[in-house]
This record gives structure tokens, C-alpha cells and sequence, in this order.
């Protein structure tokens, strides 16, 4: 198994040849070891530690007052569905939003569809879904075939829908399950070629910005592998189907290297990122981490130009003119 897969079940049996590995609370059989943190856990003292660390980071990071209500960006997989069940369970108020991008290769969006509604009903949880198709009459792979990096265009569609989404039906805040490697490999990959507006950004909680709502990334703290341990003790079922469009081949190289330094020097990934989360302000005044933003005369939204990437690419712009509604 290459550094960037994992499996659905924990790497880790408790079980050493003839010796039983012992959790470090309470000294039942371990599930997982967890290194970085010298600790090895049985699935109760697991559930708590998780649950911790994700308290742990709201507060350090200011994510969320008492009252916010959260809107939590949804495909399916484990880290959003992960992030949905720990903020539930630590008392927020939580919807979900599930965009339906139209991907019919591998069933991928037909199935990440099915997963989510299954885990929002089993929970009883609210959940907007929105269709490409049904508002804008063509999907993620007709609107993007004609850019050579899809996954970015992709990506842009989601953060704008995520946000306008949330605006739409009042929340204060939007939620990604962007986890512990996802953040350490962009920001490995962002030093690497100093994209100082992108360095800007990383941190686990972003401000509101005019209409943009603040962001979060609760998940911040945690590894894959603690979140995959996660989902086999509170048994959630994620989708199996894995999108066409992989991220770029660079991006993957940037976690391997990083997951070999991991492997070796545990603790060396959340060290690194804390580190960045600590001195991102070298990047905040660096000119191009400015960004001076303005209306979309569309749809009013911010952003650089006159008419935002979004409308340029989803809307017919003549008709549009001054709708003034983001979605």
C-alpha cells in the first residue's frame, strides 16, 4: 500500500506476536499506537481523545462561538462525515450540504449522494443537497472539460456554492474536513513554490470577508489514519468510489515525502504545520497576500475581477445582469 492510501480498518491490532499491546489509560487492549502522540489506545479512550483534540482545536483557533450554526460541506467521504458526527456530538449545531457535481464515471456522484442521505437520515440531521444539473443545465465535467487543471475548477465551484449555499439559508459558519495531512501537504507544496497568497490562507480558520462566511477546518489536528481509526469505531459507512479526477500527481509526491518524515520523526507533520499556524503572520503582509476584492456585478459576491470566475464560467452573464443573488 503506497504512504497516501489508507484502509478502512485501523492499523493497528494491539496484538504484538504473543504480547498484548495495552492502552495507556486503562491497560485493555489497544487498537491503535499512535506515536506522535506516545500513546496507545483501546477504542473507549480513542473515542475520547478524538473527540478532545477536535474540542481542542475550536478553542485554540476560535472556530466557533456559542449559538453559531454550522454548515458542513458533505461529499461523502470520511473526513466530511467525520467532521458532521464530532460536531454533532459536541453539541453544535450542524446542516449539511451535499453538492451534487453530476461525475458519472464510477457512479461516484450517484453514490455520494446515496451515502450522504443514509448518514444524515440515520443521524436526523438537516441536509441541503444542490444539483449542478438542476440549476445550471450541465455538470462538473461539461462545464470543465475545457480547463486543463480540473480539479481547480472544480474546487473554485465548490467553495463559491459551499458559501453562497450557507448564506442562503443563514448559518455564521461554513466547515470543511480538510485533515491534518491535507494541510501539511499543501503547505509543504505552497513553500516549496511560494505561492505567498496561498501560504496566507492555510490556517484553520479564516475570518469573515464581506459576504465570504468564516471557515473552518475542525479536523485540523487529526491524521488520516485517526480518522479512519475514528470511522471504524463509530462504524460510518463512506462512500467506496473514488472521483476519475485524482488530484495532481505532485500533490501526492509532496504527502509520500512528508509521510516518510512522519514514519521516521513522529510528531514532525503537526509540529510543522502548528509551527506555520503560529508564524503565518510573516505571510498576512507580504504583497501578494493582498488581495483588494470588489462586488461581482452579477451576483455580487467578492472578488477580483468584475464578474467573478464563478459567473463568468456557470452563468449566461447577459441574462444574469444584476440578478444580484449568488445562487
Amino acid at each position: 500500500m503506497k504512504p497516501h492510501q489508507h484502509s478502512n480498518r485501523p492499523s493497528f491490532s494491539g496484538q504484538r506476536g504473543d504480547t498484548l499491546v495495552k492502552c495507556t489509560v486503562c491497560k485493555e487492549a489497544a487498537i491503535i499506537k499512535l506515536p506522535a502522540h506516545n500513546s496507545k489506545f483501546c477504542p473507549r479512550h480513542f473515542d475520547n481523545f478524538f473527540l478532545r483534540l477536535v474540542a481542542k482545536a475550536i478553542k485554540r483557533y476560535h472556530m466557533l462561538e456559542a449559538g453559531e450554526k454550522v454548515m458542513v460541506a458533505v461529499s461523502g467521504g470520511k473526513d466530511s462525515l467525520t467532521a458532521v458526527d464530532v460536531l454533532s456530538r459536541l453539541g453544535y449545531s450542524v446542516t449539511g450540504v451535499h453538492l451534487d457535481l453530476g461525475i458519472d464515471e464510477n457512479k461516484f456522484s450517484d453514490n455520494s449522494l446515496d451515502v450522504t442521505q443514509k448518514f444524515f437520515a440515520e443521524r436526523n440531521l438537516p441536509l441541503v443537497l444542490f444539483s449542478l444539473r438542476d440549476n445550471f443545465e450541465k455538470n462538473m465535467e461539461e462545464a470543465g472539460k475545457h480547463f486543463d487543471r480540473f480539479c481547480s475548477f472544480c474546487g473554485m465551484t465548490k467553495r463559491y456554492l459551499m458559501n453562497s449555499l450557507a448564506l442562503k439559508h443563514r448559518m455564521d459558519v461554513v466547515a470543511t474536513g480538510h485533515n491534518l495531512d491535507d494541510l501539511s501537504t499543501a503547505l509543504l507544496a505552497n513553500i516549496m513554490r511560494w505561492k505567498v497568497r496561498f501560504l496566507n490562507k492555510g490556517v484553520p480558520c479564516l475570518p469573515p470577508q464581506g459576504n465570504f462566511l468564516k471557515k473552518i477546518k475542525p479536523l485540523a489536528l487529526l491524521s488520516e489514519e485517526e480518522i479512519v481509526t475514528y470511522t471504524s469505531i463509530q462504524k460510518i459507512q463512506r462512500v467506496q468510489s473514488t472521483c476519475p479526477h485524482s488530484r495532481e500527481a505532485k500533490f501526492k509526491r509532496y504527502h509520500e515525502v512528508l509521510q516518510g518524515i512522519e514514519e521516521q520523526s513522529p510528531g514532525t507533520r503537526r509540529a510543522f504545520y502548528e509551527g506555520y499556524v503560529r508564524n503565518v503572520h510573516v505571510f498576512s503582509g507580504h504583497p501578494e497576500a493582498e488581495t483588494r476584492l470588489r462586488s461581482c456585478i452579477i451576483c455580487e459576491m467578492p472578488t477580483t475581477q468584475n464578474i467573478c470566475t464563478f459567473c463568468k464560467y456557470w452563468r449566461d452573464t447577459t441574462a444574469h445582469l444584476g440578478a444580484g443573488n449568488p445562487i
